[in-house]
């Protein structure tokens, strides 16, 4: 049987094939197969590689160097030899998740690293781990910009980031209600403490935006959250000054372990901190290395402490190098840091923690003490003499002053020790080696308790005194020392080694638990539970029974207990078996005794044999100060020492909590022999750290764990460089190679169901099975189908239920499969190809080769036909050359005949018809004018005539009615006059009861009319025109019978002429007699004030009668101008059902007129000449003027067309009106529909018949406000009509009239109902815009009599009552109209102080009023602004990334984006359910709703261009953040869906808003362009100019590969790294969000030419119709004053309405 038959791995090793090959600098390098032989008779396997890139040993060496691989077919099957690790294809080199390759093994996993390294990718998943790389260099991966883009985000959706991992903690904390914990571990050096201070960070900044939303207003509890944060921050520096050192391998090195718990609240939000240490290295104080430092704080005390401190800290002149704790180093400087600065930053965030400045001085006076401590000179030149200190020791003075101790009693105890015995105490001397341990011990156990006291300090503050308290929920960060190897290793690399075995216990079972758990979720077939290798046997030898920690204790209790005790009972106990004969597991497997040294031991960790030695165990488990001195220092007089040794528990400054000192201590004193009675022993520092270690251990294992394992890339601390062994080595300590072994023991590869199915489809005949597939078993079975295609045991793969697993190298095999599948279809493909080439060619050829010999033969044959050709050619042309003058003779001599004949002709038939349409037009244009003309002179007369009547009527009836009050008539005669007035008066009424019935009667008839009209509508077309006569009959006989009813209420006006004239004459006869009758004038009144009251409902049944006369004339002349067009805008009551659907709605083209022609006249409404005294503005003189600069426009004209409710003039009204369009104003006033029941004639016949009814009652309003009539029906007042006859009433409203204040905010604001955009209706301007208009004539009319306050509470109330109704942004539409409405308000009062131009400063106030309005109205425009983009924001970035980013519009270009993220959810390549559609609609949406409000331009076009930016940023971010995005397709389409966003706003005219997406077509753009040779790289630096470097780059090294597309590295990545290295600290990779918090709206407010007051007819405001009124009658009594009675002379020179510039006007209108 052959060797392939046997092993089917030896397919894989085709000639080219890459391998991994040991090497003793690089640790692996690539080499290609060159040969294979396989031997089936030996059966033997033999292949030779060639290395890639080999160095070259010498200068003529050109022979690269290779490697054999020899093996039997038993040694493989047994694996005693292994076959070399097979390098991963190009495709996957880089890639983010170790897991995810192919040949899953070291050397791949280190190149990949290596790669990624390269490209400056320094974070790479593996599994669950986060593998982080130390850059040694700055690097832009943690701005503002970066943390607040992975918030939010689920792990594996971005690129690989600590800043991932946090928000992984977080959202499990929140999603699974369970407490998580960060494991950050590494070797020193590695940059575990940077990425701690990062992910804390993270926590402290990522999610206070939300913290703060869900804690809406309660500033209190905000402000103390942030001060959490603060201090949780502030804790880095401190703990990093007092137990961060410099050391050979790191310059910040962490010389303790740090658990930080951040507590959350139920809101998930940080309400506290509390911080855990375990072991501070304490024998650094007193000792260091070559090259090291001490701890921070002692360099920065002496670079910057206050001058005004040295001489009382005794450190005047000193530097590191004056103290011996400070220069055993010899290293006192760190390249690139300011001690000084640094010094700063500590007491800044001592002080942020609760440090005052007198306790931080007093820490700076223990500090200063320590370092004295260290140059007190001990003397002593032998044992007999014993250990001295000299009286004129300096330092020991500075250390007693410092710590405030008794001196005698410190160097007593300094040099002696006291032995306690039963019956006596014994003092003996101590040797100066003894002495110098006693200072050292007492400078470590102040410093140790020092640090211990600021991390209780610590704790105190981040949880604000309740450190006992229980959290809701905790995300714990372990910055913990990672495994420690050196030339002389002692008792703290010892401890650090123990906490990191048991570390990665904890490590390898959560691994396991999950790759477990991956099965049984998945329910996978035969399978068995992968075993890995456990530590529990080199746990065991430490901390076991009688481990190494438990005789190190019985040691150290020893009074003669040495280091060589202590290793002899370690051989005893684990050395006495020889090696060979130990089981395996046992903890005696994992101990060795070494050849050379006697008192060193070695054990076994996990990663690597670490030799220890035994000198100075015993003294450092110990770590204890002799009473004597323990009771020196508690007695000092220094507060702040006595605080830091009073919560001493256990001699100990390790566990800072008080439970695991208890215990510790509980475990120590019961570790004992049997006696009864014994005193209490301290636990050994092993003893607290073993247990504060299983206190960790407890915590850890009750929380969901995360692991990010840093890594040192080499041992200089260069940037960017790479020590292959040295990373290798740190691999396998971390734990992330033994990941990968126990994933390789089951089915490391896997690959969710649709992505091996749409990648793997390839290998199955019969692609149409593919697509038929359609339910999830189908597409099992299918790939199950392909998977038995590929493979032939089925042991080599499993199918879950939504992933593929495979079996160490088995995709590499499927993949190889699939590659050759598709180089053999190549193959076929080029084959057929190049055949059909050949034989197009052929074919080609042989027509060729015809073509010539045809070409030829014929070229002969032309040649003779030639020759006979010209013979007969020549007689042919002269005869046809002949004939053909002739003919064009002829023919030319016709044609010019014919073309005279024609032209005289049609000259005399134009000349004629040009004479006699000329004259018909003249007939025309005559009849029209002089009938206009006419019967605007006849109406102007009538209105004039009936007006002037009625006020000398009703001036002549008050004077004869106070002569005849005066008069006092007799009674008698009074009640034959008041009889026969009763019976006129009954007959009256009966005629006005006649009148109504007629009304009715007319009404009735008009109803009938009308549906009689309804049916000619339904006609054809042909009946139309008799149709349209017969309904102009029938309205010329409802104008006559209106002219009848007309005429008889002229009569009824005589009557009551009449009957004034007799009640003037019985006044005159009764006045003999007033004083016979007064009784009975008592009576009378009484009967008269019965009388008025129905005199009074007369008045407004005859006034309700007019008004119901007017609407029917309005429909009528509808009817009438309507009949020629009767289907498009329809008659009668369609109309009024129209005008039905919507309350503010405007149905008739009349009112838009009236609003096009208010475009006409100017803006302000004041004349400063008037105004220069205190009194009240006199009414302007009549508007004969033309427009000031010139004649009157061209549309001026179109002012005829305007209602009696003209638009207010925003200034003094200028515009060409004469006396003429004023008479036609006043015909047209009852069509307008804006005007209240009665108009002005029922005001003006009212106001005649209200002269009748004054005989007892009080008509002098005097200085009123208004008269309010009293109704008969009862309504309350707000139904009341007020009437204001002049401008001192107008001034009374103004200015105390609190109900029109009251009118605005409740109807026009607070009660408004926003209209609904409605298909069915159509709305002007003024049908939306009307509160704006009618707020700024209040404000102007005020600001007019100089009333400032009113002023200032009229707009900052209404501006209060907007902001509270725009401060939720419900609705869009509510925002677009009020946005609108601001601006257009806002506008009008800026036009009106733009033209304000005042010479005296009585209006100061009033203009400091109305500039203060405007500043408020731009910061309400501004809120509503601003507050709606935030809103249409929020709403719209859910569409960004699935609409423009993920929408595959673009048919043949679909991407696959089965990264990590869709793997880890199960799924596949999905389509968005967002398309781009569904941008381009909410674009729609947004676009239409302004236009439909009039959202001014530049307000639309700000708006769109912040949507568009929010999608530049958006999707840019997005993008560079994520490697599934970085492809050629996935670039296509987003270019095509950008392009239809473009077309989009070229359609709405805001094309110059795309600018904010250039920075992501260049990105796009990018992404297709060529990216293989170096010539690329200056076609993308050239086309992409706005991108810079580090976008460039940092999208290159995570740029995914397609099929057959070269992988970006190598020079190209050079290259590019090298662009972007002068500028990579100062660019930034993501696009800055666009935050309109420090925006400002910068608008200019438009000219606004008039204000239209127009109000809705179901709005109830009195006052504001008044006012609006008191303007119309202004304009009517000054037209009366410029009346030329006798004459009624009315200037007619106006001019006819112009059709064309109408409709130029409403082109250029609102």
């Amino acid at each position: 049987m052959s060797g392939e038959s046997i092993l089917p791995e030896l397919n894989v090793y085709a000639k080219g094939t890459k391998a991994f090959f040991v090497d003793d600098e690089l640790a692996w390098v690539q080499a290609v197969l060159k040969t294979k032989t396989v031997d089936e008779a030996a059966s033997k396997v033999v292949m030779t590689f060639e290395r890639l890139e080999s160095p070259a040993t010498s200068a003529d060496a050109a022979e690269p160097e290779t490697y054999n691989f020899e093996a039997t077919f038993d040694e493989l099957v047994k694996k005693t030899k292994v076959l070399p690790p097979l390098c991963n294809p190009p495709l996957l080199e880089g890639i983010d998740d170790l897991t995810n390759l192919s040949h899953l093994n070291e050397p791949a996993v280190l190149h990949n690293l290596q790669v990624r390294y390269a490209m400056h990718n320094i974070y790479t998943y593996s599994g669950i781990v986060l593998v982080a790389l130390n850059p040694f260099a700055r690097v832009p991966l943690y701005s503002q910009d970066t943390l607040e883009a992975y918030a939010g985000r689920m792990r594996g959706e971005l690129e690989p980031h600590l800043f991932a991992i946090s928000e992984d903690a977080f959202q499990g904390m929140v999603r699974d209600k369970k407490n998580q914990t960060i494991i950050v571990s590494g070797e020193s050096g590695a940059g575990k403490t940077m990425s701690a201070k990062y992910i804390m960070r993270y926590f402290a900044s990522a999610h206070e935006d939300s913290t703060a939303a869900k804690q809406g207003a309660s500033g209190d509890s905000r402000n103390a959250i942030s001060r959490v944060e603060e201090q949780i921050l502030a804790t880095n520096p401190v703990l990093e000054s007092f137990g961060n050192a410099k050391t050979t391998r790191n310059d910040n090195s962490s010389r303790f372990g740090k658990f930080l718990e951040i507590r959350f609240n139920e809101r998930h939000a940080i309400e506290a901190a509390f911080i855990r240490t375990y072991l501070l290295e304490r024998s650094r104080l007193v000792y260091q290395p070559a090259t090291e430092r001490n701890y921070h704080v002692f360099y920065q005390l002496l670079a910057a402490v206050p001058d005004a401190q040295r001489a009382r800290l005794g450190l005047e002149g000193c530097t590191w190098e004056s103290f011996a704790y400070t220069s055993q180093g010899g290293s006192g400087v760190i390249t690139g840091v300011d001690d000084a600065v640094e010094f700063r930053n500590t007491s800044d965030a001592l002080g942020v923690i609760g440090f005052s400045s007198e306790q931080q001085e007093q820490i700076n006076a223990l500090l200063a003490a320590l370092l004295h401590v260290g140059n007190i000179d001990i003397q002593g030149a032998s044992e007999r003499v014993g250990a001295s200190i000299g009286d004129d020791d300096s330092a020991f003075g500075h250390t007693v002053s410092l710590l405030g101790i008794d001196s005698t009693l410190f160097r007593k105890w300094l040099t002696k020790k006291q032995i306690v015995t039963r019956s006596e105490k014994i003092v003996s001397n101590l040797t100066r080696a003894q002495a110098l341990i006693v200072r050292d011990s007492v400078a470590k156990f102040v410093y140790a308790h020092l640090f211990d006291f600021i991390v209780r300090t610590i704790n105190r503050s981040l949880t604000g005194g309740d450190i006992g308290g229980s959290p809701a929920s905790f995300i714990g960060v372990l910055d913990i020392y990672g495994f420690e190897h050196f030339e002389h290793n002692s008792f703290e690399q010892f401890c650090i080694n123990y906490a990191n075995e048991k570390l990665q216990q904890n490590f390898n079972r959560h691994v396991f638990k999950l790759e477990q758990e991956e099965y049984q979720r998945e329910q996978l077939a035969n399978w068995t539970f992968v075993d890995f290798q456990d530590n529990q046997p080199c746990i065991d030898l430490i901390e076991g029974r009688l481990g190494v920690l438990a005789l190190l204790d019985e040691e150290s209790r020893l009074q003669q207990g040495s280091d060589r005790t202590f290793a002899e009972k370690l051989y005893k106990q684990f050395a006495a078996t020889p090696p060979g004969r130990v089981d395996p597991q046992t903890p005696a497997a994992f101990f060795r005794k070494p050849r050379f040294g006697a008192d060193a031991f070695t054990i076994r960790h996990y990663a690597h044999d670490v030799n220890y030695e035994a000198e100075g165990f015993i003294e450092k488990n110990k770590d204890t100060v002799p009473d004597e001195i323990q009771n020196v220092l508690r007695a000092t007089t220094d507060s702040l020492l006595a605080a830091v040794l009073a919560s001493d528990g256990n001699g100990s400054g390790d566990g800072n909590s008080g439970d695991t000192s208890q215990a510790a201590a509980s475990a120590a004193g019961g570790a004992g022999g049997r006696l009864s009675v014994r005193v209490a022993r301290k636990p050994t520092l092993g003893a607290v750290f073993k247990h504060s270690l299983v206190s960790l251990m407890e915590t850890i294992e009750a929380t969901e764990s995360h692991y990010i394992r840093c890594i040192k890339p080499n041992e200089a601390k260069a940037a960017w460089q790479w020590d292959a062994p040295m990373v290798l080595a740190q691999l396998r300590a971390c734990g992330v190679l033994e990941t990968i072994r126990i994933s390789c023991a089951g089915y490391p590869s896997r690959l969710p169901i649709p992505d091996f199915i749409h990648r793997y489809r390839a290998l199955l005949v019969g692609g149409a099975a593919v697509s038929a597939a359609t339910s999830v078993d189908e597409y099992r079975q299918l790939a199950q189908r392909i998977l038995q295609t590929a493979f032939n045991e089925s042991d080599r793969f499993q199918v879950g239920l939504t992933k593929v697993f495979f079996r160490a190298g088995m995709l590499a095999l499927i993949e190889k499969q699939r590659v050759e599948r598709l180089n053999a279809a190549a193959t076929s493909i080029q084959r057929l190809v190049r055949g059909y080439q050949q034989r197009s060619l052929f074919l080609r050829k042989r027509s060729a080769a015809l073509v010539l010999q045809t070409m030829a033969r014929g070229v002969l044959a032309r040649r003779m036909l030639r020759r006979l050709r010209d013979t007969h050619a020549a007689l042919v042309i002269q005869t046809a050359v002949r004939g053909f003058l002739a003919r064009q003779f002829f023919a030319r001599t016709r044609q010019s005949t014919v073309r005279l004949q024609a032209l005289a002709r049609g000259y005399l038939a134009r000349r004629e018809f040009n004479d006699l349409r000329r004259t018909r037009a003249a007939i025309a244009i005559q009849t029209l004018a002089r009938g206009y003309m006419a019967r605007c002179r006849f109406s102007r007369d009538v209105y004039l005539v009936t007006r002037l009547q009625s006020r000398v009527r009703m001036r002549i009836a008050q004077r004869e009615m106070r002569e005849i009050l005066a008069e006092r008539a007799s009674a008698a005669h009074f009640k034959d006059v008041t009889y026969q007035l009763e019976g006129k008066l009954m007959a009256l009424t009966r005629q006005l009861d006649e009148s109504q019935a007629r009304v009715a009667r007319l009404s009735e008839q008009l109803r009938v009319a009308q549906a009689e009209h309804q049916q000619v509508l339904q006609a054809q077309d042909a009946t139309i025109q008799q149709a349209t006569a017969q309904l102009t009959q029938r309205v010329g006989e409802l104008e006559r019978a209106k002219q009848q009813a007309d005429d008889h209420s002229a009569e009824l006006a005589a009557q009551v002429a009449t009957t004034q004239a007799a009640l003037e004459k019985a006044h005159r006869d009764a006045g003999t007699e007033r004083t016979q009758h007064e009784q009975a004038r008592e009576e009378l009144n009484r009967k008269l004030a019965e009388l008025e009251a129905e005199l009074q409902a007369s008045r407004a049944q005859l006034a309700d009668a007019r008004a119901q006369h007017q609407q029917q004339m309005l429909v009528l002349q509808q009817q009438r101008g309507g009949a020629g067009d009767v289907t498009a805008n329809g008659l009668g009551g369609a109309g009024g059902d129209k005008q039905a659907a919507s309350s503010i709605k405007r149905s008739d083209t009349a009112s838009a007129n009236r609003w096009r022609a208010a475009a006409g006249l100017s803006a302000t409404g004041y004349d400063m000449a008037d105004s220069a005294g205190a009194s009240p503005p006199q009414r302007q003189p009549p508007l004969t003027a033309p427009v000031a600069g010139g004649a009157a426009p061209a549309h001026a004209s179109s002012q005829q067309t305007l209602s009696h409710r003209r638009p207010h003039s925003v200034d003094q009204p200028s515009a060409g009106l004469d006396n003429g369009a004023l008479a036609a104003t006043a015909a047209t006033a009852a069509t307008s529909k804006r005007a209240t029941v009665g108009g002005d004639e029922g005001r003006t016949l009212a106001r005649m018949l209200s002269s009748l009814g004054g005989f007892g009652g009080n008509n002098n309003n005097g200085g009123g406000v208004a008269s309010i009539p009293e109704e008969a029906d009862g309504d309350d007042a707000s139904d009341a009509v007020f009437d204001l006859r002049n401008e001192d009433e107008v001034r009374d409203m103004l200015a105390h009239e609190d109900g029109l204040v009251g009118e605005v905010l409740n109807e026009l604001v607070g009660d408004l109902q926003v209209p609904l955009p409605n298909i069915d209706a159509e709305y002007s301007p003024p049908d939306l815009l009307f509160p704006a208009h009618l707020i700024g004539l209040c404000v102007i009319k005020m600001f007019q009599y100089n009333l400032a306050r009113r002023i200032d509470r009229l707009l900052m109330s209404t501006i209060a009552r907007i902001q509270k109704k725009t401060a939720a942004f419900e609705s869009d539409y509510t925002s677009a109209f009020w946005l609108s409405n601001v601006f257009e308000l806002l506008s009008i009062i800026k036009t009106s102080m733009t033209e304000h131009q005042s010479s005296t400063y009585e209006y100061a106030e009033s203009e400091r009023a109305m500039n203060d309005g405007m500043q408020y109205l731009e910061s309400l425009l501004s809120d509503i602004y601003f507050g709606w983009i935030k809103d249409l924001q929020k709403r719209f970035s859910k569409l960004i990334i699935p609409g423009v980013v993920e929408s595959e519009a673009l048919p043949g270009f679909t991407a696959s984006d089965s990264g990590f993220f869709n793997r880890l959810m199960g799924t596949g390549p999905r389509e968005s359910t967002v398309k781009i559609e569904n941008v381009l609609s909410f674009f729609n949406h947004i676009w239409r709703t302004m236009e439909f409000y009039y959202v001014d331009q530049a307000i639309m076009r700000q708006i769109m261009s912040e949507l568009l930016c929010n999608i530049g940023v958006t999707a840019f971010n997005n993008i560079i953040m994520r490697r599934n995005f970085c492809s050629w397709k996935r670039g296509m389409q987003i270019q095509y869906n950008l392009t239809r966003i473009e077309e989009w706003c070229k359609a709405h005219s805001v094309s110059d808003a795309t600018r904010n997406l250039d920075r992501l077509l260049q990105l796009v753009k990018l992404l297709q362009l060529q990216k293989s040779t170096e010539q690329d790289i200056d076609i993308m630096f050239e086309v992409c100019d706005l991108l810079n470097p580090a976008q460039i780059k940092k999208l290159l090294s995570i740029y995914a590969v397609s099929d057959y597309e070269n992988p970006i590295i190598g020079p190209v990545m050079n290259e590019v790294t090298k662009r972007a290295a002068p500028s990579e600290k100062v660019d930034k990779i993501l696009l800055d969000t666009n935050d309109l918090n420090d925006q400002v709206l910068y608008l200019t407010a438009r000219k606004v030419p008039a204000i239209e007051t127009y109000i809705p007819p179901e709005f109830r405001m009195p006052r504001i119709r008044a006012l609006v009124d008191s303007q119309t009658d202004v304009l009517y009594d000054d037209d009366v004053d410029g009346v030329d009675i006798d004459g009624i002379d009315l200037d007619d020179s106006y001019d006819a309405y112009d059709d064309e510039q109408q409709l130029a006007h409403d082109a250029a209108g609102y």
